[in-house]
């Protein structure tokens, strides 16, 4: 188990903004975590976080050691399962397979973050989402879940409250991998076109509503491009903020909630955040309220 104090998030956050954490651990074993009492946050990879420029006070824990290893539970003709742990980055969960022989996860391609964040936010792209590979989770407490009893859909998870994933039972196939593999190809070509890569950011801020996307949401009012100081609302894809280089927490927040604001009031509808929100935000920012039915 290792401590750090007063820990920057923007050295850990794809955003590269963010108040320092009062306490940082990084967990090798369950009962490294079972010792901590006080955990506030599980840090993940950072990939879809934002915190405020004062930081975040509490334990905040990221995982490490046995939390990111992956092993074969079954190996059929027609039925492969693997056990992922929940801090095993997305991206190497996908190399290793292809090393393996192995496909079925097609979903995570190009999806940032680690295994126990995909499972908690239901990840997926348009290749599919994690709720169609999962086959259980199981806690750091050592309980399993099977898929069916989760209401997972769309960017929701199911698990219960306080429920933190130490892994994830994973269903992979050796069937099909070529078409998988252009498939994937085709995806990240696209995502490469459309989307500010080249820009820190947390990926897409809100879900795409039923019968709309984001995105074009928030480029009909007007926004793209819009920006609170170093923080913008891209000019390439309007439902990513993207930094330009020293931005604040706070910058990021104003355009989420411009971006909120001015949606519900020239349409009508309400976007959900995608991004995780921790902290104190002043109310007028945080959080996004609808108005009363």
């Amino acid at each position: 188990m290792r401590e750090l104090l007063n820990e920057p998030l923007f050295r850990h956050g794809y955003w590269r903004v963010g108040g320092p954490l009062e306490r940082l651990v990084v967990v090798e074993t369950a009962a490294e975590l079972a010792a901590l009492v006080d955990v506030r946050l599980v840090l993940g990879n950072g990939s879809n976080l934002l915190i405020p420029d004062a930081g975040l006070t509490g334990t905040t824990v990221r995982f490490g050691g046995e939390f990111r290893g992956l092993e074969v539970l079954r190996d059929g003709p027609g039925d492969v399962v693997l056990r992922a742990g929940a801090g095993l980055l997305n991206a190497v969960l996908l190399a290793r397979l292809d090393r393996l022989g192995l496909g079925g996860l097609g979903c995570l391609a190009g999806v940032p973050g680690t295994i126990g964040g995909a499972v908690a936010m239901n990840a997926g792209t348009a290749l599919g989402e994690l709720a169609d590979c999962l086959v259980a989770v199981a806690g750091v407490d050592g309980q399993r879940i099977e898929r069916g009893m989760l209401p997972m859909h769309y960017r929701h998870g199911g698990l219960p409250d306080g429920f933190i994933v130490a892994a994830a039972e994973l269903r992979a196939s050796r069937v099909g991998l070529d078409v998988e593999r252009m498939r994937i190809a085709d995806h990240l070509a696209r995502r490469k076109a459309t989307q500010p890569l080249d820009l820190p950011s947390c990926g897409s801020v809100f879900k795409n509503p039923a019968g709309h996307h984001a995105g074009r949401l928030i480029e009909s009012v007007g926004l793209k491009g819009w920006r609170s100081g170093a923080a913008e609302i891209s000019e390439r894809h309007a439902n990513f903020i993207v930094n330009h280089g020293g931005a604040a927490s706070l910058d990021v927040m104003s355009c989420i909630r411009t971006a909120f604001g001015r949606v519900l009031q020239q349409t009508g509808v309400a976007l959900v955040p995608e991004v995780q929100v921790f902290g104190e935000w002043p109310p007028e920012l945080w959080p996004l309220l609808p108005p009363p039915a």
